[in-house]
């Protein structure tokens, strides 16, 4: 253990050296012809924060300190700037959506809704899979995170697979952690309050209630859910017979007060969420009252001490640093400079909107292999390519839409997302799965894309290209 340890250090020792090196020499040589000096400074800091996130070389907020520290060395940089992106809504709409996720996970609530779910299956393996992807939708809407939702069903799935007598081994297991680990947070970013995905994307591309986002986004995230859960199902082959259930999992017994009051609480917030365009309020400001009427004294359903144990600072650090870095890559140029350069290689062969659109897609979902924290990757890639949508003559909204759909859909390893992570440590399936189903939601998600949301979100008043 000890010299795993140090060769861990070791390993990420190299690649602070390795990152900061390339930090320095886009900060001190010479400026690329039409970017400025500040320009490609941030462009340097941007590239090392990737480089540290991808190879894991510390933990995320400590990469995220680094990087801010790194952001205050560029020329020009105004120390309100470097903090900027801990001012935005997303931070907060984070901290709000945690603490309902830790009460709901804590009061036994989610894990009541879940084992319903699943009673419904009567031993069938192919039934408990396509309830469970049915399940994902309403569920999302009662625990938005994809996050909590697979730390709570994991472990139920893992028993009523285990009762059926489906093993790790077993064709029905794979596939169904595979739906949860990579299919899963569709269900949240059809919904604006879903997560961080869909809230960081509205944010940066703003003019997004809740219901407008509903109605763009829920026909291709539902669709590529349902099509991709079919798909995985037909290529891993016919399920197994599995055993049926001697006892049903599902909680028979009366609501707890501390789950009644979570229920309350979920009511009144997603009521809020739901009727934004009558008082327009950010969905950040009921995520907070949520908090706070779950943390008060009294009503309250976890204490202080508890919800400072469990969340996340360094999730929160690390979307903070990336949005003050989009902001960077915007007021510097240097977003605009790589539209320009991506547009130019694409027009160099000729103009054709879905040919740059299918590229956009594929370049996202590379960029994304390096990138794996989902708010760092969408509040890096939105500001280049609404660039590159405005440099080509495409709507720069629908380009930013794409660049979240793909970032969500296509999963190519397994610690690549944190959601499927949690699921590739149950052990039913490799990396080898992953990467296979991964290229098939890539060609998924591009006829999705081309040939289903593009149509459709011109219908709703958003066309692909300006007139």
């Amino acid at each position: 253990m000890k010299t795993a340890k140090n060769g861990g250090t070791a390993r990420g020792t190299a690649w602070m050296v390795v990152a900061l090196a390339v930090y320095l020499s886009a900060r001190f040589l010479p400026s690329t012809p039409g970017l400025t000096a500040s320009g490609q400074a941030v462009l340097g800091t941007v590239l090392c924060g990737m480089l540290l996130w991808m190879a894991e070389a510390a933990p995320p907020g400590v990469i995220s300190m680094v990087v801010l520290a790194l952001l205050g060395t560029v020329p020009g940089t105004r120390p309100a700037a470097v903090f900027v992106g801990f001012t935005s809504p997303v931070v907060f709409f984070l901290i709000g959506i945690l603490s309902i996720g830790i009460a709901v996970e804590r009061t036994g609530l989610a894990t009541r809704v879940g084992s319903a779910l699943m009673g419904r299956a009567h031993g069938s393996p192919t039934r408990l899979y396509f309830q469970m992807l049915v399940g994902m939708i309403g569920m999302a809407f009662v625990v938005p995170s994809a996050i909590t939702r697979n730390a709570i069903l994991i472990p139920t799935y893992q028993k009523t697979l285990g009762t059926m007598g489906i093993g790790r081994s077993h064709r029905a297991g794979r596939a169904l952690m595979l739906a949860l680990g990579v299919l899963h947070p569709l269900a949240s970013s059809a919904l604006l309050t879903g997560g961080i995905t869909s809230m960081t994307t509205a944010t940066l591309l703003g003019g997004f209630s809740w219901l407008r986002w509903f109605a763009l986004m829920a026909v291709p995230y539902y669709l590529l859910l349902l099509l991709g859960g079919a798909l995985l199902w037909a290529t891993v082959g016919k399920f197994e017979s599995g055993a049926p259930l001697t006892k049903s999992p599902i909680k028979n017994d009366s609501l707890s007060i501390a789950e009644r009051r979570t229920l309350v609480v979920l009511v009144l917030t997603s009521a809020l969420w739901f009727t934004d365009t009558l008082h327009g309020l950010s969905p950040s400001i009921p995520a907070l009252l949520a908090a706070a009427l779950l943390l008060a004294p009294g009503i309250g359903v976890i204490n202080w001490n508890e919800f400072e144990a469990r969340i996340s600072w360094g999730l929160v650090l690390t979307v903070g640093t990336s949005l003050s870095l989009t902001q960077a890559l915007s007021d510097s140029g240097a977003a605009a400079w790589l539209g320009r350069l991506v547009v130019s290689a694409l027009t160099s062969a000729g103009y054709q909107p879905l040919l740059m659109v299918g590229t956009l897609i594929v370049l996202v979902a590379l960029i994304h292999l390096a990138i794996t924290n989902l708010a760092a990757c969408i509040a890096l890639l939105i500001p280049i390519a609404t660039n590159f949508g405005l440099e080509a003559g495409l709507n720069p909204t629908i380009c930013g839409l794409i660049v979240t759909i793909v970032v969500d859909a296509v999963i190519l390893y397994p610690v690549q997302t944190a959601t499927n992570l949690l699921a590739y440590d149950a052990g039913y399936f490799n990396a080898a799965d992953v990467r296979r189903f991964g290229a098939a939601m890539l060609a998924l998600t591009i006829a999705v894309i081309v040939g289903v949301a593009l149509p459709y979100w011109g219908l709703l008043g958003l066309t692909l290209t300006h007139r």
